[in-house]
């Protein structure tokens, strides 16, 4: 049980964050956190974003109902993070069963930016009307229109935008959204870049080392640093920079500038906004900042926060328990059919498509030649065995026999599989309807053989069912069992 107060000015500024995203909520200020966050994606970025929040959500209320003690989720913006790459594609399925890659190219420089500075162009506009256009038209598809619409017109950032999407999709929740540059969340967190920059390569060490006893019990050290690396990031320009220490200063590579200790502690106190912190000390600093119980993580997270347990130590903050985000499957009623009909469990997606088609096409196809080869193939098998047994008892001065029967079986067996493939595909119409079910289903379920959940973004879905899409999930996923919830629309 976690209860210690929050940052100072943390409550009041907080609550303004979330009257600014039109989503007033009622706290203390002294509530247990359940924490949560991710990156901003275009479009909240793939499925398992929502799952997180969904997740927390769900946590924060068993939490509250079994302990008594009143607890909020809350989902971290990773406004800082400055790697555009990883955010700017959205996937979208089709009416049509295609996925639909969407991606923002902006005119602008935006290399080193992070999130909270990404300028908003009207391009992004046109995305909009690509992803309406493509989705399953539905009575609500022209309310999530002009939500995407709206909540771009009124965002002066990518991270904003975003934030103020997940304020729509969860304002009947409990859903806190904290995105770190807030002012007072910067100076809460100056004693924590302090001690980074005091001791500066400490962080590092105690990563690498847990890293490297983690590896000696067979496991993969997620986060590997260089020995030069600090634990935080400084701005210059506006642009997020790697900051190094050698030689008694630190260097930021990017820009060829070195600073003193003192350099660097005099600007932290005087202008602490230009200070963050990598993926290990954020979770230190968002411990400071709020008293979290558990920290809701995808599969990768729960792995390098395996590696954090020193980390927390040396900053002399508690590690809150990591626990893993729900994992989740959208499926239909036409989509159960189909898998029922050609004989799939929803792993088998995973497949070569060749496989899966041969797979699909014998579990459909009634076919008086292939239902003869399926009838007298185990025959032929078993007398070959016999033949390759009886040649191996008798065959005492000749011993290549029995050799070259088994290579001869084993042609066979290429000669009865192209046989058997070119009955399967006899019918060249049936043989492509069929494909066609199979790329939706694919398309569906295992986009590029991924995880669903992993790919599409929550509008592939939203524009379909509209604002009942986030309540569903909440009623539907099960967050205390760690096996896919499958969800049917």
């Amino acid at each position: 049980r976690v209860t210690y107060p929050w940052a100072e000015g943390l409550p009041a500024a907080l609550h303004q964050f979330q009257i600014d995203l039109a989503i007033p909520r009622t706290f203390s200020g002294t509530e247990t956190i359940i924490a949560t966050g991710q990156q901003p994606g275009l479009f909240t970025g793939p499925l398992y974003t929502i799952y997180k929040a969904v997740t927390a959500i769900r946590l924060a209320s068993l939490v509250t109902e079994r302990t008594n003690t009143p607890c909020r989720p809350l989902f971290w913006i990773g406004a800082d993070d400055h790697d555009f790459g990883e955010v700017r594609t959205a996937h979208v399925l089709s009416r049509n069963g295609d996925d639909l890659p969407l991606q923002y190219h902006p005119e602008a420089n935006v290399t080193g930016l992070p999130m909270h500075r990404i300028p908003l162009e009207a391009s992004l506009h046109k995305l909009i009307g690509r992803a309406a256009e493509a989705a399953p038209a539905s009575e609500f598809a022209p309310e999530i229109d002009a939500l995407l619409h709206s909540t771009l017109d009124r965002s002066s950032s990518w991270a904003e935008w975003f934030a103020r999407i997940m304020a729509e999709l969860f304002r009947d929740t409990p859903l806190l959204l904290f995105s770190p540059q807030i002012p007072e969340a910067r100076r809460a967190a100056i004693p924590i870049i302090e001690n980074a920059i005091r001791d500066p390569l400490a962080c590092t060490r105690l990563l690498n080392e847990t890293g490297r006893a983690l590896e000696t019990l067979g496991y993969t050290a997620q986060i590997v640093k260089g020995d030069t690396e600090c634990a935080f990031f400084l701005e210059c320009d506006g642009r997020r920079r790697k900051v190094l220490f050698d030689r008694d200063a630190f260097h930021l590579p990017e820009e060829d500038i070195r600073f003193s200790q003192n350099d660097l502690l005099e600007i932290l106190h005087e202008t602490p906004a230009r200070f963050s912190p990598n993926v290990a000390l954020r979770c230190v600093i968002q411990q400071a900042l709020f008293p979290v119980a558990a920290y809701v993580a995808g599969p990768g997270e729960v792995a390098y926060w395996a590696q954090l347990k020193p980390v927390f130590a040396q900053f002399g903050q508690p590690m809150p328990v990591v626990y893993p985000r729900a994992q989740a499957r959208i499926t239909t009623t036409k989509i159960n059919k189909l898998m029922h009909r050609f004989g799939f469990a929803p792993d088998d997606l995973f497949a070569p498509p060749d496989t899966l088609e041969d797979r699909a096409l014998k579990n459909t196809l009634r076919n008086p030649a292939l239902e003869a080869l399926a009838q007298h193939r185990p025959d032929i098998n078993a007398a070959f065995d016999r033949l390759i047994q009886r040649l191996e008892q008798v065959s005492k001065k000749d011993r290549q026999a029995p050799d070259m029967a088994r290579a001869l079986s084993g042609q066979l067996q290429n000669g009865l599989d192209r046989i058997e493939r070119s009955l399967l595909h006899a019918d060249k119409e049936q043989t492509e309807a069929l494909r066609k079910q199979l790329r939706r289903l694919c398309n569906t379920l295992a986009p590029q053989r991924r995880p669903q959940e992993r790919h599409y973004s929550a509008f592939s879905f939203l524009f379909d069912q509209g604002w009942e899409f986030i309540p569903r999930l909440l009623d539907n996923i099960d967050i205390e069992s760690f096996k896919i919830n499958e969800v049917e629309l």
